[in-house]
């Protein structure tokens, strides 16, 4: 299976001093190895205050292949053996997929509520006898987690991370 898009729903709790200026970043596992740093932060935005929703959408992830072995330079199939971006994921999301919340500063951060999407890459028919590698056009909802958690660097504050698994 392979992940082309990744859609990040973050709600800040509605409590004082539970919003952060610090940078936080949702840090993507594949059997506990990172494959990908998402940086919850919109350059024009004031992101994650206090009792804030935001959607953070990341499109066109970098290839990182799993058990799929990468053609030889300058070979070329077709069809390809896999698409041109994407996270794979040999073995399916359940028990391989980890999310980590990062947060990179000690201004605390507490967590209300987060879901996770993703758009999916699949080979599919175009033809009677031409197959091409097509990402889904709906966000597929693959983990709601709504305990609060506070991060913050300064340990008397919270985690410094907190993992997601699916």
């Amino acid at each position: 299976m392979w992940i082309g898009a990744i859609r990040v729903g973050v709600w800040t709790k509605d409590s004082p001093d539970a919003g952060t200026d610090s940078l936080v970043r949702a840090e993507v596992l594949r059997d506990g190895q990172l494959i990908g740093k998402l940086r919850l932060d919109y350059p024009t935005e004031d992101d994650l205050e206090r009792g804030s929703f935001r959607d953070y959408f990341y499109y066109n992830l970098a290839w990182d292949n799993d058990l799929t072995p990468p053609l030889p330079p300058d070979v070329g199939q077709n069809p390809m053996p896999y698409p041109d971006f994407g996270y794979e994921f040999s073995h399916g999301i359940a028990g391989h997929l980890k999310v980590r919340l990062h947060i990179h500063g000690d201004d605390m951060w507490v967590k209300d509520h987060v879901d996770f999407s993703i758009k999916e890459i699949r080979e599919v028919a175009t033809s009677f006898d031409t197959l091409a590698w097509q990402q889904d056009a709906t966000w597929k909802i693959v983990g709601n987690f709504g305990q609060d958690v506070a991060l913050s660097t300064d340990s008397s504050e919270g985690f410094t991370t907190w993992t997601l698994g699916f």
